[in-house]
């Protein structure tokens, strides 16, 4: 299973699942505002540059020169791609009245990388709403409701980021 399979998979169950809702992220502007309030916001924004230029960079023409420049408009990109390259989430949920940030993946070996990172990242998480944030392994194709909320009732009584498996 790749990570956009295991995300999708994820994001199915919890939309299966009444009590749980997603939580309204703010819009691409705001994130980008916000991430240029925090050093380690402007970090990532700087790492994240290249690729969201090439990935989302519009050609635009000098009106005197002619020439074609690739520029990064950054309200055109979705803020779910901002969330996801910047802040270090996939998603964010509420479930039992917090507000959760999820990184999900199905890499063992990344697991506690993505840990770190969004413990590095909590500035940024906590500016948007969230209270807490989790790492969410998905190792089984047959993800069901109980176990992905029992992962979450774990992660709500904590008040550092941890990883859960799946």
């Amino acid at each position: 299973m790749n990570g956009f399979a295991a995300e999708s998979l994820f994001l199915e169950i919890i939309k299966a699942i009444p009590k749980i809702k997603t939580f309204a992220i703010p819009d691409s502007q705001t994130l980008i505002n916000i991430a240029n309030t925090h050093k380690i916001g402007r970090k990532r924004l700087e790492l994240a540059y290249p690729y969201l230029l090439q990935e989302w960079g519009e050609e635009i023409r000098h009106p005197k020169t002619g020439q074609l420049t690739l520029k990064l408009i950054w309200a055109n990109i979705p803020a779910s791609v901002i969330l996801d390259y910047i802040f270090g989430i996939d998603c964010c949920i509420t479930f039992l009245g917090y507000a959760v940030a999820i990184d999900i993946s199905c890499n063992q070996k990344a697991i506690e990388e993505k840990v770190i990172k969004l413990c590095q990242l909590r500035p940024l998480w906590q500016a948007i709403g969230m209270d807490n944030a989790c790492v969410c392994h998905i190792t089984n194709k047959n993800l069901n409701k109980d176990s992905v909320w029992s992962a979450l009732k774990t992660v709500s009584k904590q008040n550092q980021v941890i990883p859960v498996t799946l």
